[in-house]
């Protein structure tokens, strides 16, 4: 399990889209991710707030990374659920995500996303096909 980890970590930091927004790991084990998206002004909206497409984008990558994290090569968004709670007018974002449940081809994974005081700002669930590799 530790070299699919491995595996995981290295696809992370070779992803154009991760590096672009700017995506930072925090912790990753079987299960549970730990991610953090430093403040950048050009993810505000019209509010001065952070979009809530960079919460979506956010809670999607750290949630399907915790699939990648049970074996699997393939982890694919079959539907998501956001609950925004909070806007973000400066500061980073700290996302963490972990399984609750799985099977054979779908887990169930929930995301949680905090302001730089620990405030949960938004929660999700999502369900996520997965192939496994091992």
């Amino acid at each position: 399990m530790e070299n699919h980890l491995d595996i995981v970590r290295e696809d992370f930091k070779t992803s154009p889209f991760w590096d672009f927004i700017g995506l930072q790991m925090k912790e990753l084990k079987k299960g549970y991710v730990e991610l953090y998206l430093p403040y950048n002004p050009n993810f505000r909206n019209v509010r001065d707030s952070i979009h809530g497409g960079i919460y979506a984008s956010v809670l999607d990558t750290t949630m399907g990374m915790a699939g990648r994290t049970l074996g699997s090569d393939e982890v694919m968004t079959i539907q998501m659920n956001i609950q925004f709670l909070k806007p973000v007018v400066e500061g980073g974002i700290y996302s963490e995500a972990s399984v609750i449940s799985e099977s054979r081809s779908t887990v169930l994974i929930e995301g949680r996303l905090f302001d730089e005081n620990k405030n949960l700002i938004a929660h999700s669930v999502g369900t996520f096909r997965v192939v496994k590799s091992i």
